[in-house]
């Protein structure tokens, strides 16, 4: 069977066989005013944005496949589970988003020709599963809490676009519908073990793409559709409308079949894409025949946020480096150095100058602040100071690299110069950049 699939598949090249090509929106809610919106972007990622408190995310990517389909959503327990078609092998694809996280893309196998449909049901905590195959027959599988995935079977029927299922009774059974060969809606579902027979149930209308089923509350049931007479959205109430009875909603002409999810009792979301963008409106008073509908809401493209343009890089002014000036007289014996003089010139206005001398001179410590360009520094130099002391003169101020210069004795010769700089933030003085 699977290689009488696989040749069908290589025939039509992975496409669908059929006159329509699923690209529907998908949603799920998790509370009251909390949504989780799916679609298919043009570069074939499936992109994943979320309402909560009235704010919208941006568009952001759940890479990892190049999904040939628009996707399908489910809630199950805390988690949302994701499907969608492989565009390179036709298989469904699942991920998990748990916490925060997305689980990653593991393949349920199959070869679909269609965007897959999930359902959880009421009351026993399994997802229904089902797809369009290559024999435009639906196909079906079940995850069971504690047994995993069961395999592929095959329900029947002649489809020509993607299901869509939900599991709204408190039965615990699920509906299926999907456009027939014809282009009107057919209807089936699982009860107690078993399907529907005879297997489907004409709905009427006329759709193109796959019709979208939501539930305000348990046991209501409500099946939308894209119109193939105008584009526009039609509502059909299960059980309650006569089979064949579809309600035009609005004329506004659609791009693709709609999505619906029910964030609490009485209160539907639709979804559809309207050219390049998505669209959203909210449905109030939806348990009752007489439902408030309200208009469309452009929510924009299907898109990834324009990336930003990079801050301009900021203007970075070179630091200034101080460039006083150490000048003095001296005579110098075997022992000892006599200075003088010992004067600092071209002392930068408003810098602070700092000199230290800890052993051998008449002072040790000065700091001050020179109201003009050059300054003496006798009170150092009253004695004679012996060989290998030194005296350090630092100037600096704010916004600029300080000058640090030391002044040693030396036995007979002058005293040696050693000028340094010291950057902002610096813990000890450096060469000079020339």
């Amino acid at each position: 069977m699977w290689l009488v699939a696989l040749v069908l598949f290589a025939a039509l090249g992975g496409t669908a066989s059929a006159d329509v090509f699923d690209d529907n929106p998908a949603a799920v809610s998790l509370g009251p005013g909390s949504v989780q919106l799916f679609a298919r972007g043009a570069d074939g990622r499936i992109l994943h944005r979320s309402l909560s408190a009235g704010t919208w995310t941006n568009w952001a990517p759940v890479d990892g496949l190049d999904a040939g389909s628009g996707p399908a959503a489910v809630v199950f327990g805390d988690n949302v589970y994701l499907f969608a078609r492989s565009a390179t092998n036709g298989a469904i694809y699942q991920n998990v988003l748990q916490t925060g996280a997305w689980s990653g893309w593991v393949s349920l196998g199959g070869v679909a020709t269609s965007s897959p449909a999930a359902a959880t049901r009421k009351g026993n905590g399994v997802i229904d599963l089902f797809h369009r195959g290559v024999d435009n027959a639906l196909w079906w599988r079940t995850l069971t809490p504690g047994s995993g995935w069961g395999a592929w079977s095959q329900v029947g029927g002649n489809l020509s676009s993607g299901p869509t299922a939900y599991g709204f009774s408190s039965l615990g059974s699920v509906d299926v519908a999907m456009r027939n060969a014809a282009g009107g809606v057919t209807q089936t579902y699982w009860y107690n073990g078993a399907w529907l027979s005879p297997n489907w149930r004409d709905k009427g209308g006329g759709t193109t793409g796959a019709p979208a089923f939501a539930s305000p509350a348990t046991d209501i049931l409500d099946l939308f559709m894209r119109s193939s007479a105008n584009d526009g959205l039609y509502h059909h109430r299960h059980e309650v409308d006569p089979d064949g009875v579809w309600r035009l909603v609005d004329p506004t002409k659609l791009s693709s079949s709609p999505a619906g999810t029910s964030d609490e009792n009485d209160h539907l979301f639709l979804f559809a894409r309207m050219g390049e963008n998505l669209v959203m409106r909210s449905v109030t008073s939806a348990n009752s025949m007489s439902q408030n509908w309200g208009a469309w809401s452009d929510l924009g493209p299907v898109a990834l946020p324009a990336p930003q343009a990079p801050p301009p890089a900021p203007v970075i002014t070179p630091l200034t480096a101080l460039n006083p000036s150490l000048t003095w007289t001296y005579r110098a014996s075997r022992t000892s150095t006599r200075l003088g003089s010992l004067t600092l010139s071209r002392i930068a206005a408003g810098a602070t100058v700092k000199v230290t001398c800890t052993k051998g001179c008449s002072a040790k410590r000065w700091t001050t602040t020179p109201k003009k360009s050059s300054l003496s520094l006798k009170r150092f130099i009253r004695r004679s100071i012996k060989v290998g002391r030194i005296i350090r003169v630092e100037v600096s101020k704010p916004g600029t690299i300080a000058s640090v210069k030391t002044l040693k004795m030396r036995r007979k010769k002058a005293p040696l110069l050693t000028s340094r700089c010291l950057p902002p933030g610096a813990k000890s003085p450096q060469r000079c950049a020339t």
